[in-house]
């Protein structure tokens, strides 16, 4: 049988090496080795805020070697790049840094050829599959919160979970000992994506690189009984597609789609799913009406689908936690054609960031936007004013994230377990430390205290 072939699309003919002639635009000057890395690092926005207040929504600042990348900050930025209604705007080469390991992945694709590969995937996020996907995460979510005692990491809590929910429901995976392996895996991945790129022994881009290559065998090992099988997961029903024409897609196709959605369901889910269990136990009484949404709307110990997706006071608290921690610090593109913004000429093949938090921390769209106020988005609030480009933790257009309402529902279905069982307390006044870099997670333990309710 024949397979699908890839599609040509425009940035196929871009050069890897992004075009630095960019001296013509403002921004810092930048070490010659280290550029300003050692400002975006730990937090980058307190710099970009102080860059863009000095020169404006666009800039450059120096990555290594003092490499010149472009930083577009606003809403009106953000509409530009992610609608991207001249297909200028490569995502494949945007986020070359993760190429090596999710390379094949619907949001590393590009025009033609991404909406081919989206078009084919978007069956497995409307209601019918998410309410067979509910099954799965309810069974695995009951295991995890009937088993919770005392303190425990609720990053690591939280990554477990997520990881389980998503090798059941995408890849069909069920085994505790299976799993242990890929989370194992997919942590020295995550820790090589932006890794110096060393082949060394012992060097973490080459333990990422094995990981990488031991669960891709995992999974390529896998296709020939799932095209025999008649698996409702989406790895099964990836491996059995045929198109118009009777071609398949070939095995290799169907392992970059479900170990890309894997990989993108959890490591996001896990840090706001954590950041979220923190701030509820920070803030008692958003816990307090949460709990009261949970008992009004939820009545029985399994939610339903349309129980979760009325439930307000869950989705704001989820928002405003995205809003204060996007896991997603940078959405990465490189334009295929020249373009003008702010006065200045973007040359072909420039590398450009849009960094979330200037608009999520940003006074003129958020009031008092350090504050955690989750109301800021309950129906009728002023977030009806807010433009919709000022709030991109999915990012937005045709490469936002294809799991949203996925991620809301499988948080919502958490918390709902959770809050009938135990009141969250912290064990830290502060706020959480946390890594923003290659995605914004807790840094270290986050300690949560659980304590059952006899109420």
């Amino acid at each position: 049988m024949h397979h699908v072939p890839a599609i040509e699309v425009a940035s196929d003919r871009l050069s890897r090496t992004p075009n630095d002639d960019l001296a013509h635009l403002p921004g810092p000057r930048g070490h010659w080795y280290f550029g300003n890395v050692r400002e975006l690092l730990p937090d980058p926005t307190p710099f970009l805020t102080e860059m863009r207040a000095a020169h404006g929504d666009c800039f450059t600042v120096g990555m290594l070697r003092n490499r010149r990348v472009i930083v577009l900050a606003g809403a009106a930025a953000n509409r530009l790049v992610l609608l991207d209604a001249d297909s200028n705007f490569s995502s494949r080469l945007g986020w070359e840094a993760t190429l090596d390991f999710l390379s094949g992945f619907v949001l590393l694709r590009d025009f033609e050829d991404h909406a081919f590969h989206r078009d084919l995937l978007r069956p497995f996020f409307k209601a019918d599959a998410l309410r067979r996907d509910l099954v799965s995460m309810n069974r695995v979510i009951r295991r995890e919160v009937n088993g919770l005692a005392g303190t425990s990491d609720g990053y690591r809590l939280a990554k477990r979970l997520a990881l389980d929910i998503a090798l059941a429901v995408f890849a069909g995976f069920s085994l505790p000992r299976r799993n242990e392996t890929m989370h194992s895996d997919t942590e020295r991945m995550l820790d090589g994506v932006l890794a110096r790129r060393s082949m060394l022994p012992g060097s973490r881009y080459r333990r990422a690189l094995r990981a990488r290559n031991r669960l891709r065998g995992a999974f390529l090992a896998e296709v020939p009984r799932r095209r025999d099988a008649d698996g409702v997961d989406l790895f099964g029903r990836l491996s059995r597609f045929t198109d118009s024409s009777g071609r398949r897609l070939g095995d290799q196709d169907v392992v970059h789609h479900v170990f890309g959605m894997i990989f993108a369901a959890h490591e996001t889910t896990a840090s706001a799913m954590s950041l979220m269990m923190h701030s509820l136990a920070r803030h008692p009484e958003w816990q307090a009406r949460l709990r009261a949404e949970v008992v009004a709307r939820c009545p029985d110990e399994t939610p339903t689908l349309e129980e979760l997706s009325d439930m307000p006071v869950a989705e704001a608290v989820f928002r405003e936690t995205l809003r204060l921690y996007s896991p997603i610090q940078f959405l990465p593109r490189r334009n295929v054609r020249p373009f003008d913004w702010c006065g200045h000429r973007i040359p072909a093949n420039s590398h450009v960031l849009l960094p979330p938090q200037l608009c999520h921390r940003d006074a003129s769209r958020f009031e008092d936007p350090d504050s955690f106020r989750p109301d800021r988005f309950f129906a009728g609030s002023a977030r009806q004013h807010v433009d919709p480009f000022a709030w991109v933790p999915f990012g937005r257009g045709s490469h936002m994230c294809m799991g949203t309402h996925f991620a809301l529902l499988e948080v919502k279905a958490f918390f709902v377990h959770l809050l009938r069982l135990f009141d969250l307390k912290q064990t830290m006044t502060d706020a959480p430390a946390v890594q923003h870099l290659p995605l914004l997670r807790p840094k270290g333990r986050l300690p949560m205290t659980f304590v059952r309710r006899h109420s």
